[in-house]
């Protein structure tokens, strides 16, 4: 797993969102995940989600491990101050917000699909110039020129 791919499963939902928990046991609902950030803070940025009954707008940060959050100094950082949510991959350490508060955390590595990072590695792993062309065959003719369309 890699950060880039935690924030590619977040940015496109490749997840099971039914009946989504924080650690704290609270119900979570994600409205939008938010606007991928290329710039310096938070990874998502104007994301909505309900926390039990209470919506919240914000930005959202992902980690590999929990304990990234002090590994990349954002405790003293203003730009992470206000987190909405704090998404991870394994949960190693309670994280706190600015306020002294555990931020809410969810974590992902039970809720995506095994297939899905079969794939991946599969793909990362390919020696082959374009690392699907193996798969091509299986692709119907609809699909194939549809692809092409997407490419023009």
């Amino acid at each position: 797993m890699t950060e880039r791919l935690l924030q590619f499963i977040w940015q496109f939902q490749y997840y099971n969102r039914t009946g989504l928990k924080l650690l704290s046991g609270e119900a979570l609902t994600i409205t939008h995940p938010g606007a991928f950030n290329v710039n310096q803070g938070p990874d998502f940025t104007d994301a909505r989600i309900k926390i039990e009954d209470t919506f919240w707008a914000g930005n959202i940060e992902l980690h590999l491990h929990s304990s990234d959050w002090h590994k990349h100094l954002h405790s003293g950082d203003t730009n992470y101050h206000n987190i909405i949510l704090h998404v991870v991959w394994i949960y190693d350490q309670e994280v706190m917000d600015s306020n002294g508060q555990a931020l809410p955390t969810l974590v992902l590595n039970e809720l995506v699909p095994k297939v899905l990072l079969e794939k991946y590695e599969w793909l990362m792993l390919s020696q082959d110039f374009v690392p699907c062309q193996k798969q091509l065959p299986a692709l119907s003719d609809l699909g194939w020129l549809a692809w092409k369309e997407r490419l023009a």
